[in-house]
This record gives C-alpha cells, structure tokens and sequence, in this order.
C-alpha cells in the first residue's frame, strides 16, 4: 500500500514588478494623448492602508501632481515596487503496475494551497481618481493566457490525472 508514492511541491515567492504612476496629457501626434510620469511629492509614501482595495492597500494620490508643463515629471523610472507573489503548489501520485511494460499513473495536483491572494499592480492614472490607484483584479486574470485558474496567482484550483504509462 505505501509503494511507489511520490510527492512534489513547488512554492513560488517574488517581490513585485516595479511600475510607475501615468500622467495623460495632449500632444500633437494623430491620437491627440501622450504619456509622461509626474512630479513626486518629497516625503509623502507611495502606498497607503485602504482595507478594501486589493492587497490592503492603494496608490497614495498625495505622493503625486501633475506637471503644470507637458514634460516628464520628477517620479523616477519604475520606481514604485509592486504587489510580490507568494503560492505554494502541492502534488501526490502514484505508480499502479499493470504489467512489465505497463503502468497506470495516478497524480492529484493543488495549485495555491493556502489560497494566498495575489493582485496585479494598479494602472497608476493619477488624474483619474481612486479606481486607477488600486488593484483591479488578481495577478492570474492580469497576465493573459489560456487558462486563467491554472496561472500563477490564482485561487486554489485542484486536478486529477489518470496517465497510462507504456
């Protein structure tokens, strides 16, 4: 009964992307709109507590102005860090011999099995007010791809696999 048993974990932690806050301004070009970053405000952090956005916290708006020129701002380059990630995924299988040269493999997989939340940066538009300064959804639904419930930084997501092995 405990024969060929095996267990996998993989646990995935990074500190977040750094961005930048985004000033929309007119321009000359075709489209009318360009984008620079603003001025920063000396001593006033970039995050503050707001319990009911994502993460627990938003993009301070008292960290940032608005040029009174169209030129980039005095904000550094992808300065401000953001949201890390941090998910444990767990795996467990057995090998089922079925005869010499063939075996049933059975694996059952947990993907973020604390179910840790993880959220993706906010788009930082600072004349726009609050909703651009949080987090709108979670790193999974952000990053594109296939299968949103299988990428990293998603809910905790289960599967069962039966592999014929010969």
């Amino acid at each position: 009964m405990a024969r060929d048993w095996s267990v996998a974990t993989v646990l995935v932690a990074r500190t977040g992307f750094p961005f930048n806050a985004i000033v929309y301004s007119t321009s000359p070009d075709p489209e009318g709109v360009a984008t620079s970053r603003p001025d920063r405000v000396a001593g006033q952090p970039f995050w503050i507590s707001n319990p009911t956005a994502g993460g627990g916290k938003m993009m301070n708006p008292a960290a940032f102005s608005i040029p009174s020129t169209v030129r980039q701002g005095t904000e550094g380059r992808n300065d401000i860090p953001g949201f890390g990630l941090t998910q444990l995924d767990f795996a467990v299988s057995r090998k089922f011999p079925i005869t010499n040269r063939a075996s049933m493999n059975f694996r059952a997989d947990a993907f973020n099995v604390f179910n840790h939340p993880n959220f993706t940066n906010p788009a930082g538009y600072i004349e726009y007010g609050s909703f651009y300064l949080q987090s709108e959804k979670m790193l999974n639904e952000g990053l594109g791809g296939l299968n949103p419930l299988f990428q990293e930084g998603g809910p905790r997501s289960l599967q069962v696999s039966l592999r014929l092995v010969f």
